[in-house]
C-alpha cells in the first residue's frame, strides 16, 4: 500500500484522484484503515498530499514545504537527490 500512495503523491492531482478514488473521504478511510497512526496526526483535516508533504519535510528538518507536488519544490534535490 505505501508503495501506491507514494505513486499518487507524485501525481499532479489531488491524492483522492491520483489514486482513482471517487472521493477524498474515500482516501481518508484507506488512510485510517492502512496507516492509522498516521493518520491521526491530520487532525486539521489538511489534504492528504500536502499533509504527507509537510510530514516528510519535518521528519528530515526542512521548513514545511509549500509546494503542491515534489517537482514543484525548491527543495527537490534535498528529498530525492
Amino acid at each position: 500500500m505505501v508503495d501506491i500512495i507514494v505513486a499518487g503523491c507524485m501525481g499532479g492531482d489531488h491524492l483522492w484522484q491520483d489514486l482513482g478514488l471517487r472521493s477524498r473521504a474515500d482516501l481518508s478511510s484507506l488512510m485510517e484503515e492502512n496507516f492509522f497512526p498516521l493518520a491521526r496526526q491530520n487532525q486539521k483535516d489538511m489534504k492528504w498530499k500536502k499533509f504527507l508533504y509537510r510530514r516528510l519535510c519535518e521528519t528530515h528538518g526542512m521548513t514545511a514545504c509549500r509546494a503542491p507536488s515534489c517537482d514543484a519544490c525548491a527543495d527537490y534535490a534535498g528529498c530525492h537527490g
